[in-house]
């Protein structure tokens, strides 16, 4: 997803891993449940959920992060959308599921969205990149929270309705952190001067020529982003520490 150093070949880094890098914090413990490429998005976060639920006794977990979408237009349900008619949109989501399995996958995950949240899970999910007339269905489930962009400039393209309870930055410029001879040593995704992304993981590691952006182009945006800051931020009040010594 991310050229940093300009090679024209990505780092091998995927969507999950940049959500992980948001949300990360030293007093965190991550458990991945990633999405093959090849899966069918919806039904291999529903199985992943089973997952959850299966192992929740054992292995409780604080919060989720579920940066995707199940999004649909505003006006299939009603305009403007009441927060008082959620179980009726609910219902159109069980009866469209009937005869399509998208929306049935997203009637079950809505379903165990709210198995969590019962439990004392914060859920925390996306508004969406489909921009004003869109919402998520993910934020019809009961305790969700659900996140969308701080930035006013991104109205446009980031849902932003009456079921959206959360604003955080959803917009992300990494920053090339030095040490004190100026050397390179990798790069700061969320503005903590902490390094993220190191130097030995980016694509052109190995080439001599390189020389490596301050600021590189383009940056991130999207509501996926969101919601892991929204979560860090509802744990952790104090500044973060970096885990490593590869800090600025």
């Amino acid at each position: 997803m991310l050229d940093l150093d300009n090679d024209e070949l990505p780092e091998p880094y995927y969507h999950g891993d940049l959500v992980q890098m948001i949300a990360s914090h030293p007093s965190f413990i991550f458990l991945r449940y990633p999405i093959r490429d090849s899966s069918q998005p919806l039904k291999a976060i529903l199985t992943q959920l089973a997952r959850i639920k299966t192992g929740f006794a054992r292995f409780p977990v604080d919060a989720l992060i579920l940066s995707w979408e199940s999004s649909t237009l505003i006006s299939a349900f009603e305009k403007p959308l009441k927060r008082e008619n959620v179980k009726h949109y609910k219902a159109l989501i069980r009866e469209w599921g009937h005869s399509h399995s998208v929306w049935y996958y997203s009637r079950q995950i809505i379903h165990n969205i709210e198995w969590l949240t019962e439990r004392g899970v914060r859920v925390f999910t996306i508004a969406g990149n489909g921009g004003s007339g869109m919402v998520n269905t993910f934020s019809f489930a009961s305790g969700v929270i659900t996140v969308g962009a701080s930035e006013p400039e991104l109205s446009h393209f980031i849902a932003n309705n009456v079921f959206v309870d959360h604003f955080a930055n959803a917009v992300y410029e990494p920053i090339r952190v030095d040490n004190n001879q100026g050397q390179p040593r990798g790069y700061d995704l969320n503005n903590d001067a902490c390094i993220d992304i190191p130097v030995n993981r980016l694509s052109s590691y190995y080439s001599s020529d390189v020389q490596l952006s301050r600021k590189p182009w383009p940056i991130l945006k999207g509501s996926s982003f969101a919601a892991p800051a929204a979560m860090k931020a509802s744990f952790i009040k104090h500044s973060q520490i970096c885990q490593s010594d590869d800090s600025a």
